[in-house]
């Protein structure tokens, strides 16, 4: 079987959708032993060690959809591929090869408030045509097929539900290690609270510094450290709001120093309206931290009794979140105590195993 992978997201920071195939195609090459993945690619990405998987560079130029439409398209031809795996949520717009389609979230569809007009709109009608012609649509929760029924209508039976896995490597990291990172930092003895992701206006990050700000008037120690992005529609004032004595805002942590960071979380805030899955909550949660996470969409559901949950988007609401989860002993091991019981279900290998089970299906 020859899998051609649309390995577009792939590279050396290795975020969102990039994580997800950077995890799952070294395992899923691995069960399946006979396949050969051809994985498509835009610059040089994280080498796979494997026989069974070659990276192709193509050219990139003019962003995603013409790169897809073009040179992708173009080597699949060449190519000719019993199946397509694509991880970012289109198909090319000519694509008579079957297709496995993962869809992390459909916001474009459910939300079209969030991204610029005409974003939203061509957008939007690319992603309804790929749902609608993948042989398969993956999704990571129940939420998010929810939402792709509600707002495309396709057959149910052609989605799959695959859980996202958290990696070996986000465990807790030495303490004497951490203190250094932090004075590096300069984040010194303070207790943290972090976040780590894109800053877009769904993830409340005024009210989370609202919080902060009640949580700080009687833990006077807390410092928010805030990582990401700012890429806010319509935009914010981003940097206003964090030029503040006791936040610490950076747009980029390397992808070695993660683990780091997570683990000097003494809470991981992740206030937001809607995510398909949620893999930095995860994370921070696998490294010892605390997440605070509004009990929406997949949030609500995959972090059911793995976070403090708030139900209510307001500064008391969260700042009372924020302050059970810094000083409730008790909370906080029982969530760390939950975390060890569920770990299995987040588990990469698993994720590729179910892949490779679905994919043997298709082949007959």
């Amino acid at each position: 079987m020859r899998i051609v992978v649309d390995g577009y997201e792939l590279g050396p920071q290795g975020a969102g959708v990039g994580r997800v195939v950077k995890n799952i195609l070294p395992k899923l090459s691995n069960e399946l032993s006979e396949a050969l993945f051809f994985v498509l690619t835009r610059e040089v990405a994280v080498p796979f060690h494997s026989r069974f998987l070659h990276q192709v560079v193509l050219p990139s130029r003019g962003g995603y959809f013409r790169w897809q439409n073009g040179p992708f398209w173009r080597a699949c031809r060449r190519l000719n591929p019993d199946l397509i795996l694509a991880f970012n949520y289109t198909l090319p717009l000519l694509c008579p090869w079957p297709s496995v389609l993962f869809v992390h979230d459909v916001s474009l569809l459910s939300h079209p408030e969030w991204f610029p007009p005409k974003t939203a709109r061509w957008r939007g009608l690319i992603l309804r045509r790929s749902l609608r012609r993948a042989r398969v649509v993956v999704v990571p929760s129940k939420a998010t097929e929810t939402e792709v029924l509600v707002h495309t209508g396709i057959e149910k039976e052609k989605i799959k539900l695959i859980y996202y896995g958290v990696e070996d490597k986000f465990e807790p990291v030495d303490r004497e290690a951490v203190l250094r990172w932090k004075d590096a930092r300069g984040l010194g003895s303070a207790r943290v609270i972090g976040f780590l992701g894109s800053i877009f206006r769904r993830r409340h990050l005024p009210l989370l510094v609202a919080a902060v700000a009640e949580v700080r008037q009687k833990n006077p120690d807390i410092l928010l450290y805030v990582v990401g992005q700012d890429r806010t529609y319509p935009p914010e004032d981003v940097p206003s709001l964090l030029d503040r004595d006791w936040i610490k805002w950076d747009r980029y942590l390397p992808e070695a120093e993660m683990p780091l960071f997570y683990t000097a979380c003494d809470v991981f805030a992740y206030l937001s309206e809607y995510e398909g899955f949620g893999l930095p909550p995860l994370e921070a949660l696998a490294c010892g931290s605390t997440p605070v996470v509004l009990n929406r969409s997949s949030l609500g559901e995959v972090f059911s009794d793995l976070a403090v949950l708030v139900d209510t988007p307001s500064v008391e609401a969260v700042a009372e979140a924020l302050d059970r989860a810094l000083n409730d002993v008790s909370t906080r091991a029982a969530i760390q105590e939950k975390f060890r019981e569920r770990r299995p279900e987040f588990s990469w290998q698993r994720a590729s195993k179910e892949l490779a089970e679905l994919i043997l299906r298709m082949a007959g």
